[in-house]
């Protein structure tokens, strides 16, 4: 028996579906551009700009996810209950790979880490301080 689809309901998805992915790109682009290209003085043109920059690179972020689910892979990975957890832009730049290995990272070597970062923070401005102090001596 076939299902009977209520036409409004198909249109209200289709609204609130994500714009295809090359054209939510273009209007992110035009936005950053616009944004960049607006002068000091014209704030509220900028304060638009920074926003639809903002909503643009959510839709950007939706289409990449539609995309990426519509594979084998995004399947695979939606029906584990990662698909959150996978990176949309395939192609991985330095930062992003960071903040994934960041990511794996149990908590108790976190804490350890941010603990030898204060120590070296602390002892480099100790080291600082006093040879501030050796010079005052001498000058």
């Amino acid at each position: 028996m076939r299902a009977h689809h209520d036409p409004d309901l198909v249109l209200v998805q289709e609204m609130l579906a994500p714009p295809p992915l090359e054209d939510a790109r273009r209007s992110l682009e035009y936005w950053e551009r616009r944004q960049k290209s607006l002068r000091l003085y014209q704030r509220q043109a900028r304060r638009e700009a920074r926003e639809m920059a903002v909503r643009w690179e959510a839709r950007v972020r939706a289409a990449e996810r539609v995309r990426f689910e519509g594979t084998v892979l995004g399947r695979i990975a939606g029906k584990l209950g990662l698909s959150g957890l996978v990176a949309h832009r395939l192609p991985l730049d330095k930062g992003r790979l960071l903040f994934l290995a960041w990511a794996l990272v149990p908590r108790r070597f976190k804490l350890l880490a941010w603990g030898v970062v204060a120590a070296w923070i602390v002892v480099a401005v100790a080291t600082f301080a006093v040879v501030a102090a050796v010079f005052a001596q001498l000058g």
